[in-house]
């Protein structure tokens, strides 16, 4: 076998094996620009416990842990991370696949630091392999979350008259 195969062999097992190990793998991570640089965050799977690490500054380079763990089942090894910078700070929102609930976390205000939930499930069809994001519009927050066997979208918004409420959008993907 002449080395392009091969390299191709390697590097095609290796997307094989990285894509079937990431529902297991303990950690999720985002990021963000700042004025001063980027900020990294990674989330416990487990725990919810969120580590940051900055590549500007005097502790450039280094993890620490911020804020507390979420309470939730502590055999679910399954929340979903997304990161969104606001002008007053980050926010952090996590998602349990197996519920479906919403946890958020801010770094501002008079509770940083602290995990809550919000809003309610997602219908019983979507729970599983579920992707999630986050996003701020002008009147407050949207979430959305894609059933990963069906494509199924979610979303729920946290203002207007159905606050709190997931509905789903659309339909499955054929196959």
């Amino acid at each position: 076998m002449n080395q392009i195969k091969k390299l191709k062999l390697i590097l095609c097992l290796f997307f094989i094996f990285s894509v079937s190990n990431l529902s297991a793998q303990r950690l999720e991570f985002e990021s963000v620009e700042r004025r001063d640089g980027t900020a990294f965050f990674a989330i416990d799977k487990t725990t919810g416990q969120i580590s940051f690490m900055l590549d500007h500054g005097s502790q450039a380079g280094n993890w620490k842990n911020y804020g507390g763990t979420i309470k939730r089942n502590p055999s679910a090894k399954n929340l979903t991370f997304y990161t969104l910078k606001r002008s007053e700070g980050t926010a952090f929102f996590g998602m349990d696949g197996s519920t479906g609930q919403v946890y958020y976390m801010l770094d501002y205000g008079s509770n940083a630091g602290n995990w809550e939930s919000y809003g309610g499930t997602l219908p019983s069809s979507g729970k599983g392999h579920v992707r999630f994001q986050a996003a701020t519009r002008d009147e407050g927050s949207a979430f959305y979350a894609m059933d990963g066997d069906t494509g199924q979208v979610y979303f729920m918004l946290d203002y207007g008259s159905n606050a709190g409420n997931w509905k789903s959008y659309g339909g499955t993907i054929p196959k």
